[in-house]
């Protein structure tokens, strides 16, 4: 084959090449329609209708597989292929996407494997006036990046491919992942139940309590949260009724179950069955769906069947002490009447053995300032006025015009009988008491090497509180220790703790 040969042959591939092009994408194009064509989005829109009035769409693939989304009230709800909430947001994406096809090229006639006699997809809008839109969308053509489409069985369109990806999962995306549809707001009773034991919490007016394993103030932040966490879990797949994977559930021996109600609890105690009460919706968490447990088979009260990833237990996973009111106790400060503190450190952990001495500073103690006995009504007579002995004409000695403000605390300890405290560091040691607060509950003794150790004593008219503090060696977090809690604690507490409660100025 010489030269010449060979660029006839280009020559006429290139032609060939040509009419192809043309016949998929060459468009007899009006000026009006040239005009149109240059519009936002880069072609002429397909559909005469606004996303608005759209009230509901059913999208058919090829396998005849049916998903119908209608409006409800403000909201959307699947109606096939099951009865269930929609994501409203994915929806009306979706129903926009539709309302704004645009034409990407009209071919001058369609070609046998267009597909629109056996579409991948048809779409049914339905409109708030009563009319029907409808869409076919057939195969992508030979770049694959558009597809052809007929709306209302007019001409036919090539359209964006990427539109395939978002009809064949829209089944899946559109449907509401939320396993439960109880307000997270309105919850006022909680139960749960794993294999290590029964947690029962009740809600009275605005405050939480924690009835079983044993009676205990409840932390509304925490509470709040669970309740959020528990019906905010999402599904990561929905199971069929009639799935073979049912069979390894195993919802008769479940690793949780979680029982909410929006009634408010009994006001009177009573024996509740270990099985969860009728009414309210219950989340039961089955076995895991393999060995790797990355995610779980659930079941709802309505019998909705779904997994979840295994990480959503994490948060689920909760202990009494974990939902405990953080504030360990309330001491007010104008209550207190006297505080005994002692301090004890000890050597360092390089130098500590069976011999090393703690060392003990001397106990703080302080007490409230006796209030003075009441003065008598008027001016002190002079004793000569007494006894009866006419007034002098002499000046009186005058008092000083100031005189430094008592303070309210003194120590009350031998050697600093009587000597001022500081008031705004004794206010401030008491006010981490109003309340103490734990940053959280510890379920065993840390049983750290101890740096300090602060024995606090404070004492009212009605009792006296003991807490131990203790500060690690080992740069573990601080933590207190009072009746059975114990706690960690915010270091602050401690700088309280270790101020020099002597009064310094006037």
């Amino acid at each position: 084959m010489n030269f010449k040969t060979t660029i006839v042959l280009l020559v006429a591939l290139a032609v060939v090449g040509g009419v192809f092009w043309y016949s998929q994408l060459g468009e007899k194009k009006t000026p009006e329609q040239a005009s149109e064509q240059a519009t936002a989005g880069g072609g002429q829109k397909l559909l005469d209708l606004q996303s608005d009035q759209v009230t509901g769409f059913t999208l058919t693939d090829s396998d005849g597989n049916h998903t119908t989304v209608e409006r409800s009230g403000a909201a959307w709800r699947m109606t096939e292929p099951v009865s269930a909430a929609a994501v409203d947001w994915q929806t009306q994406d979706l129903i926009r996407t539709l309302c704004d096809l645009r034409s990407q090229g009209r071919p001058a006639s369609a070609p046998s494997d267009a597909g629109l006699d056996k579409p991948r997809y048809r779409v049914a809008l339905s409109t708030s006036d009563g009319k029907t839109a409808r869409i076919v969308i057939g195969n992508k053509n030979f770049t694959g990046d558009l597809m052809f489409a007929q709306v209302n069985d007019g001409e036919v369109n090539l359209i964006d491919s990427s539109l395939a990806k978002t009809l064949k999962t829209a089944a899946d995306d559109l449907r509401d992942k939320h396993l439960l549809t109880a307000n997270s707001l309105e919850v006022q009773q909680i139960r749960i139940i794993t294999a290590t034991g029964r947690l029962v919490l009740n809600k009275t007016g605005s405050k939480w309590k924690i009835v079983e394993p044993v009676e205990m103030p409840g932390d509304s932040e925490a509470i709040s949260s669970l309740i959020s966490t528990i019906t905010g879990t999402e599904a990561s797949e929905f199971v069929k009724p009639d799935s073979d994977d049912l069979a390894f559930a195993r919802f008769d021996r479940p690793s949780a179950q979680m029982w909410l109600s929006t009634e408010a609890p009994p006001t009177r105690p009573t024996t509740e069955p270990a099985a969860l009460p009728s009414g309210g919706q219950t989340l039961t968490i089955g076995a895991p769906d393999s060995l790797t447990k990355d995610h779980y088979f659930v079941r709802t009260s309505d019998g909705l069947v779904a997994k979840i990833a295994g990480s959503s237990l994490d948060n689920l996973k909760k202990t009494p002490l974990d939902l405990r009111d953080k504030d360990v106790v309330t001491i007010l400060p104008e209550d207190v009447k006297g505080i005994s503190l002692v301090k004890e450190t000890w050597p360092a952990p390089a130098t500590q053995n069976a011999n090393a001495v703690i060392q003990r500073a001397p106990a703080v103690v302080l007490a409230r300032r006796p209030k003075e006995s009441p003065k008598p009504f008027g001016p002190t007579l002079p004793a000569n006025l007494k006894s009866g002995a006419r007034p002098t004409t002499a000046p009186a000695a005058t008092a000083p015009a100031t005189q430094p403000a008592q303070s309210l605390w003194i120590f009350a300890a031998p050697a600093d009988k009587a000597q001022p405290a500081d008031d705004s560091k004794v206010d401030a040691l008491l006010g981490q008491f109003n309340p103490l607060h734990a940053d959280k509950y510890l379920e065993k003794n840390p049983n750290s090497p101890p740096q300090q150790r602060y024995l606090v004593s404070l004492e009212t008219k009605m009792q006296r509180y003991h807490v131990e503090f203790v500060r690690p060696s080992n740069g573990q977090s601080a933590y207190g220790i009072y009746d059975d809690l114990e706690f960690e604690i915010p270091t602050a507490l401690l700088d309280a703790l270790d101020a020099d409660f002597h009064r310094t100025g006037p």
